[in-house]
């Protein structure tokens, strides 16, 4: 197992787990019912951007659970990549790369388990 394997198991391993349940109500209780005012915190350059700040960007392929799993600036044009220099944000991270760093995992009801960015305090 390569040093970068046994790293990023290690951070999944200290990733809190939430049932799907869990998730819905805390995002609930954080922004309220409409999911399209959930926010959304980029583990990498730390930008922060709403589910419906996505909207404008459904001809690049965004849909509102872009939020939970790509920075923004992977549709904004963002000229920051997420482990380039110079850094900034918003940047190109998304968690279906080769490093995967999720704020949550939600462990949904038939088992699947899907990692999503954190909330935004």
């Amino acid at each position: 197992m390569t040093t970068k394997v046994k790293e990023q198991k290690q951070a999944a391993q200290a990733t809190p787990v939430m049932t799907h349940a869990e998730w819905e109500a805390e995002g609930k209780k954080r922004f309220g019912e409409d999911f399209m005012k959930w926010k959304f915190v980029c583990p990498v350059c730390k930008n922060v951007a709403a589910v419906e700040d996505y909207k404008p960007f459904k001809d690049k392929g965004a849909t509102p659970d872009s939020a939970t799993c790509q920075c923004i600036g992977r549709f904004t044009g963002a000229k920051y990549k997420a482990f380039g220099n110079p850094r900034g944000k918003p940047c190109d991270y998304a968690l279906f790369g080769l490093f995967r760093l999720p704020g949550v995992i939600v462990k949904f009801p038939d088992g699947k388990e899907k990692m999503s960015f954190a909330f935004a305090d």
